[in-house]
This record gives C-alpha cells, sequence and structure tokens, in this order.
C-alpha cells in the first residue's frame, strides 16, 4: 500500500511539471508528394522538399477558448530562409503560445520546375482588372500624339526633393497635375485615369517564379488542410502579430489582441464561412467596390476581393472546393482566391481589428514583417514593391 501511494505520489508530480511546462516539442516529418510528370519536356520536375520541420505540441491550458482548442497553424517557409523561421517560430511562442504550428518547406520556384498543370505561366489581368488599382497619369495634350500617353504610374510621382522633376496637383482637381523638368524647364500636364487595357481586353503577364513558387507552397499546403477535418490556420514567414494598430489611441496589436479578437471572430463568423483572412488589404464589407450590402458585425466582415496570404484560415471543404478549381491555378494565389470570392463560390470573410473603420483601406490583427524590404516574390504586375510590370508583358 506504501508503494502504491509512493507511485501516485510521482504520477502527480508528473502531472504537476506538465502542466506548467507551456509547451512539449517533437520532431515530426510530413511529406508531401506531388505528380512527378514532367511539365515540359526540356525541364525535369523535381518534387518539392521534404519537409522536415518541427511541431510544437502544447499541454492542455484550461484559458484557452474553446474556438481556439482544435486550431493548427502551417508556416510556409522556404528552406533557403531560416533567419525568417527563426524570427516567425520565437514570434508564435512568445505571443501565441496557446497554437500549434509546423514548418511547412516552400516550393522555390527560382530553383524547381513547377507543373504547368497545377500553376499557370502566364496569367491574364482582365479579372484582377474589375478591382485592381491601375490607375496611371498620363500626357493631358489634346489635340497632339502625346494625349493620353502613360507617363507614370500612380503612386511613382517624383518626389518634392525629387532632382529632376517637379510634380504640382491641381487645388482644384486632384486627378489633374503639372510636372516641370527643373534642368530645363520644360513643363506639361498630366491626368489621371484608368487603365483600361488592364481590364478590356486584359494584358498577359508572365508570372514570376516567386509567384508560382508560392502559389504552388498554398496549393500543396490545401491538400493536407482538404485530409484534415477542422479549419487549419496558414501562415506565411514573414507574418507579425505585433505592429502599431489602425487607430492610434489603440496602440499596438499583438498576441493577447490577436487571440481575443480571433476568439471573437469566430463567435460572430456564419457557420458555413469557408475563408478568413487574418491580414488583408481591399474591398469588403464597409467599403465594396461592387457589391451593395450591409455589414453589421464586429469582428468579421464579408470579404469581397482582398490581397495577401500572409495569414488565414481555411476549412476542408474550402481546401478541396480550390483544389478542384486550380487545375492550373490561373492567376498569383492572392489574386485566385480572391476573384472565387468575387464570384460568391468562397465564403470568405475578413477579421477586423478593432480600430479596423470603414475607411481602412488594409488591417486585420495580423500584417507583413518588412513587407516592401524583404519580399523573395516579384509580383508581375507592378505592385507596390515598385517591380516593373513591362518586365513581364507577354
Amino acid at each position: 500500500q506504501q508503494q502504491q501511494q509512493q507511485q501516485q505520489q510521482q504520477q502527480n508530480s508528473e502531472r504537476c511539471e506538465r502542466s506548467r511546462s507551456p509547451r512539449r516539442r517533437t520532431e515530426v516529418v510530413h511529406e508531401v508528394v506531388t505528380p512527378s510528370k514532367p511539365a515540359q519536356p526540356v525541364q525535369e520536375i523535381q518534387t518539392p522538399p521534404k519537409v522536415h520541420h518541427s511541431s510544437t505540441v502544447f499541454a492542455p491550458q484550461a484559458a484557452v477558448p474553446v474556438e481556439l482548442q482544435r486550431l493548427k497553424a502551417y508556416v510556409v517557409n522556404l528552406d533557403r530562409r531560416a533567419d525568417r523561421w527563426a524570427r516567425c517560430e520565437a514570434l508564435l511562442q512568445k505571443e501565441t503560445p496557446w497554437l500549434e504550428y509546423e514548418r511547412f518547406s516552400a516550393s522555390d520556384g527560382s530553383k524547381m520546375a513547377i507543373p504547368e498543370e497545377e500553376i499557370c505561366t502566364v496569367w491574364n489581368t482582365r479579372k484582377k482588372g474589375n478591382y485592381g488599382d491601375y490607375d496611371e497619369w498620363v500626357y493631358d495634350a489634346p489635340g497632339t500624339e502625346r494625349d493620353c500617353v502613360p507617363w507614370r504610374w500612380k503612386g511613382q510621382e517624383p518626389a518634392d526633393d525629387d532632382r529632376e522633376w517637379s510634380f504640382v496637383v491641381d487645388n482644384d482637381n486632384c486627378d489633374a497635375a503639372m510636372v516641370t523638368n527643373k534642368l530645363t524647364k520644360d513643363t506639361f500636364k498630366v491626368k489621371k485615369v484608368f487603365a483600361e487595357r488592364y481590364r478590356t481586353p486584359g494584358r498577359d503577364q508572365r508570372m514570376s517564379g516567386g509567384e508560382r513558387g508560392c502559389a504552388h507552397s498554398h496549393r500543396r499546403l490545401w491538400e493536407v488542410v482538404a485530409q484534415r477535418s477542422e479549419p487549419t490556420m496558414v501562415l506565411e514567414d514573414d507574418v507579425q502579430f505585433r505592429f502599431e494598430a489602425s487607430e492610434p489611441k489603440l496602440g499596438w496589436n499583438d498576441g493577447r489582441v490577436f487571440t481575443d479578437r480571433l476568439t471573437l471572430a469566430l463567435r460572430e463568423a456564419p457557420r458555413d464561412w469557408e475563408v478568413l483572412y487574418l491580414g488583408w488589404s481591399g474591398w469588403r464589407g464597409g467599403n465594396y467596390c461592387i457589391l451593395e450590402e450591409k455589414c453589421h458585425a464586429k469582428a468579421v466582415r464579408k470579404a469581397e476581393y482582398v490581397w495577401t496570404t500572409v495569414a488565414y484560415i481555411i476549412t476542408p471543404e474550402a481546401a478541396r472546393k480550390l483544389l478542384a478549381i486550380a487545375r492550373p491555378m490561373d492567376q498569383p494565389v492572392d489574386e485566385f482566391m480572391a476573384w472565387e470570392a468575387s464570384q460568391g463560390r468562397l465564403k470568405s470573410f475578413v477579421v477586423t481589428s478593432e480600430g479596423d473603420g470603414d475607411d481602412v483601406w488594409a488591417g486585420g490583427i495580423a500584417a507583413q514583417n518588412d513587407f516592401i524590404g524583404d519580399s523573395d516574390i516579384q509580383k508581375s504586375d507592378g505592385g507596390m514593391q515598385g517591380d516593373s510590370c513591362d518586365s513581364f508583358a507577354v
């Protein structure tokens, strides 16, 4: 009887010790097999690298809301970007210690051949043209050959300290401006218009290697999600939970805000939701482009057409639906998902932070770390990073 009491005391002590430990680490290997059929006769298709990663398993925590207890995250990370993985893992351990996560080895579009039956090589901007910001400055010179000839994209206007050009917007018309060459003193007028050629008939663009690798990574991950029974969180390795809130008075978002707001969003979301964007930019409830619906929820809004795949939650049903359509994926992955949502085929919503008013273009409870300065993906249609869309034109 004394021996039984001693064994019971030892077991209780071990359970107590485990309850104080925030996590138990186990090493696992997850391998995703893709078709080995060559997409091009002159290229050898390489199977995506095995997903060697660590999985973090947590001891039961009564404090974790029931809505989050079965949630698991996969972090998409290139094998050559160990620095990003280290930063992201430290973030997860500090800000969301309740979250189980795995590293998912990304497809490297710069080093491997990606099957064209899964990801296209050329895409057309026609679909995006209905929602994308294709505003440009053109010469305003009626009666001359230069009239309406493109000058620069909106956002690429000369800065005040530009040595060559002076750019002054008209006080009465923000879509008109006067441009002066500081060296020659020559002046000309420009006006801001929508670049209709990107919508009708659309422009064929070669998808960059980074875009194809990113799209292939998410497509492979959807294959994993489709086999699971619960919604899955997908994170890219530049995700950030600590950033300044949209409303400065609210201070900084962090893991606590992320956890609380996500819990509220899952409670508010309709039962048949399929995708929840945790970080986003673009058209959504309160700021639609075409839709004319009203949205009264606090933490979730219907997504009409939003960009970025830095952080989202997807259901197995949605993953299977996207896989059935992506044969091949005919746009960069965020455009592909956004278009399906805009057509009503994917029930997508954005999670809003407390300060995300209707006038906020980009928001959510997650952001991208160093979005402009540290990107592995060239944007074939330009983008805020300043990539040249002309260099990818067919």
